[in-house]
């Protein structure tokens, strides 16, 4: 694995000979984020600046360093950190209000296209980001004002359960944003496969809400309401979501999608979490970014404490040192399929 360096014009400026340590976190419906460390040479600092882009040969996505910190003890050590070029999403806002109606990729692209790849006012175009249309089809019905715009790409691709990245082109300076969704895996990770070093389960269900009644536009006894979700008993738990934001002349038959797309979304914010983070055996029988990798959906096993798990794998962090590298792995919300709570631990 070779740690290149590129300055802000995308340029290649050299390499990283050597370094104490790198984190290198790369997420499914969110951007990533590193940090590494390493001796303050004159060559590593002429480097390692704000703004300069840090690519790992053997991945696809890139980082831009947005933090620099120097330090001395024993020896002089520079560190920086940032994000994963999805970032760059995160320098505009959604200027106005967009409409979005059609195919997650369709609606994706409505936002990119009109706030950084080719917008109105050509001062807000960032000219080497393009967008790949990969043609997901996760219908979205909604209203977007005056976000975040990296919010909101990631906001709609955490509610379709679907990823996003962003590619580096070495060869051209490009960065493309891309969709995607992650595969079914046949990897089955569990202590007793000697596959896994350490893992903690962890479910909660504080915020767990499975019934939403969403308010549209209208007052008092006009005002227009919608329902998404199920339960009854003691196992239904309910919450209000306001949508008065959404107007029926900007929808037009579309407007009770509208009102549950708003609805499906903050239920999907709200959902019983259950997650496994886990140290994967790097001599096990499984191997990274053969047999699993990000947004791979994988099962997870645990005969002692009776839970079996089918979930994405959400977050991988890479960790390299002097001792090799090592996993880190978050595997996302998920339904328990054996048992609906722990039993057993010791």
């Amino acid at each position: 694995m070779q740690l290149y360096v590129f300055n802000e014009n995308r340029v290649l400026s050299g390499v990283v000979e050597s370094f104490e340590y790198l984190r290198w976190t790369r997420r499914y419906s969110q951007c990533g984020a590193f940090e590494l460390k390493a001796v303050a040479t004159a060559e590593n600092l002429a480097l390692l600046t704000l703004g300069n882009i840090l690519w790992k040969s053997d991945d696809e996505e890139a980082g831009i360093i947005e933090q620099m910190e120097l330090s001395q003890a024993d020896r002089e050590i520079v560190t920086v950190s940032g994000r994963f070029a999805t970032s760059y999403l995160s320098r505009r806002i959604v200027w106005d209000t967009e409409t979005l109606n059609g195919g997650l990729s369709a609606c994706v692209g409505q936002l990119l296209i009109n706030h950084i790849v080719s917008p109105g006012n050509t001062d807000r175009q960032i000219g080497f980001i393009s967008y790949a249309d990969d043609g997901l089809t996760d219908p979205v019905s909604t209203q977007i004002s005056y976000k975040n715009l990296m919010d909101a790409v990631t906001g709609l691709c955490e509610a379709a359960d679907a990823g996003v990245k962003t590619l580096f082109s070495p060869a051209d300076g490009v960065f493309t944003v891309r969709l995607y969704k992650g595969p079914q895996s046949q990897a089955v990770f569990a202590r007793e496969y000697e596959n896994l070093t350490s893992q903690t389960f962890t479910c909660g269900a504080v915020d767990y809400a499975n019934v939403a009644l969403i308010g549209g536009e209208g007052e008092g006894a006009e005002r227009v309401f919608s329902v998404s979700g199920v339960g009854e008993g003691a196992e239904r738990r309910e919450t209000f979501v306001d949508a008065k934001d959404l107007r029926s002349e900007d929808f037009g038959d579309e407007y009770a999608a509208a009102l549950l797309f708003r609805g499906q979304s903050k239920l999907a914010e709200l959902i019983m979490t259950q997650s496994f983070d886990a140290s994967v055996n790097p001599h096990g029988n499984l191997r990274y970014k053969t047999d699993f990798d990000l947004g791979h959906t994988v099962r997870i096993l645990s005969k002692k404490w009776g839970v079996t798990l089918d979930t994405r794998i959400t977050e991988i962090e890479e960790s390299y040192d002097g001792g090799g590298q090592s996993l880190g792995i978050t595997f996302g919300k998920g339904a328990l399929t054996l048992s609906q709570k722990l039993k057993g631990v010791i």
